[in-house]
């Protein structure tokens, strides 16, 4: 007769199996779709490569669907495939839009100025803050629909990012990289590796297809120039060591030093601190010393020098997101204002944006057992009431909600087996 213990071993198991099925058929639908994408927009009368790629991915999808309905034995003996597929067809994916459909052009202001930057940064060691560079947007070819405004139509061309944000392509800018794509891609691969790596195996299946679902987090933005995986990288490790506050302190002050958007989240993390049983048994107080302080650390440390350089450019800069000097464009609720519906001021989202955060927060600790994972989607709910909620600052955060889920999962699993 089975223990209690065995048969719940048998049931994970036969999940697992499951769970492999459906992960090799959605790869395979991915594969489908993105090589007939290349198939279409990778100029195959010219590109040789482009064809082999599409040949190994078609086959590839085929194979997997194929396999997706064979014996256990089968399904487990090429249970890694699945994922180096998704890798190979990202990879394939976004060469083809970056170097065939888009070569020489960044897509985003962003990618160019941070680009720019870095190399002005090296050569001759020249502060970028405080500076124009509109410059890069010629350099770069930077398509005129997504380059950033003021509301009197002017263009914004200074650098409103921390400084990690330049200072990760400065090593590839020093040895000649044309393209800082393929950095923010390692970047993305880093991340569902270390997914893939951190979870569960019979939970192992599902986890990266919310990553997949969407052609824009796991290949379009990458392609078209979008560098959020920079900040998504350090912040994922945050979330996996939320239990310890020094590496959960260092590696938020690392995603903060890159992008503005974790800075939200620092009032959570303290109430996460002090509130979860994780630090049940520890000094609280010392806890929250330790990430507030490990935290600010891994800001200062890529700042510090811009900072000490000229403090007032660095400030002018970084803020410039949150100053109001931005032209109302949005995925979120000032599209009712962009599109010329409603006509709202920019103060007026701005404001909403603020009541949200804080009475989210209020919730948070009135509510913290009901919302304690919930804290990596506020982000995304916050800037979406904000004057620029634009997609890149929804999508981003699904690698980080993952993170919880799996977090969520392992420690209800460890409870049911107790």
């Amino acid at each position: 007769m089975k223990t209690n213990e065995e048969s719940k071993s048998a049931e994970l198991k036969r999940y697992e199996n499951f769970t492999l099925r459906i992960f090799y058929l959605f790869t395979a639908g991915f594969l489908f779709y993105e090589s007939f994408q290349n198939w279409l927009r990778g100029k195959i009368e010219t590109h040789p490569e482009v064809v082999v790629l599409c040949v190994i991915g078609y086959s590839l999808a085929l194979f997997l669907m194929t396999v997706s309905l064979s014996s256990i034995k089968i399904l487990q003996r090429f249970k890694i495939i699945p994922l180096i597929a998704l890798i190979f067809i990202m990879t394939s994916s976004i060469y083809v839009i970056a170097e065939i459909q888009y070569n020489g052009v960044y897509r985003t202001d962003s990618m160019a100025f941070t680009h720019y930057a870095s190399q002005l940064w090296l050569f001759p060691s020249w502060n970028p803050y405080g500076h124009d560079l509109q410059i890069a947007l010629e350099m770069f070819t930077v398509d005129v629909d997504y380059v950033t405004l003021k509301p009197d139509g002017d263009l914004v061309t200074n650098l409103n990012y921390p400084a990690l944000h330049l200072l990760f392509f400065t090593p590839f800018a020093y040895f000649g990289l044309q393209d800082m794509r393929w950095i923010t891609f390692i970047f993305a691969i880093a991340i569902i590796l270390i997914l893939y790596w951190k979870s569960p195996s019979e939970i192992r299946p599902l986890v990266l297809i919310p990553f997949f679902a969407g052609v824009d987090l796991a290949i379009n933005f990458t392609a078209g120039c979008l560098n959020d995986f920079l900040w998504v990288l350090p912040l994922i490790i945050t979330a996996f060591y939320i239990g310890n506050p020094l590496i959960a302190g260092l590696s938020f002050g690392l995603a903060s030093a890159v992008k503005q958007q974790p800075w939200l989240l620092f009032p959570f993390l303290l109430t996460y601190i002090w509130r979860s049983e994780e630090y049940a048994g520890k000094k609280k107080t010392k806890s929250i010393v330790m990430f507030t302080t490990s935290t600010i650390v891994g800001f200062l440390l890529p700042n510090i020098i811009f900072i000490l350089k000229d403090p007032k450019s660095w400030l002018s800069d970084v803020t410039t997101p949150f100053s109001g000097q931005l032209i109302v464009i949005s995925q979120g609720l000032s599209t009712i204002t962009q599109s010329g519906y409603v006509p709202l001021s920019n103060n007026f989202y701005f404001f909403f944006a603020v009541s949200v955060f804080f009475l989210l927060l209020i919730y948070y600790n009135l509510y913290f057992e009901d919302l304690k994972y919930a804290i990596w989607a506020f982000p995304a709910l916050i800037l979406w009431f904000s004057p620029r909620g634009l997609q890149n600052y929804f999508i981003y955060l699904i690698p980080i909600c993952l993170v919880a889920i799996v977090t969520w999962y392992k420690t209800s699993f460890r409870r049911d087996l107790k």
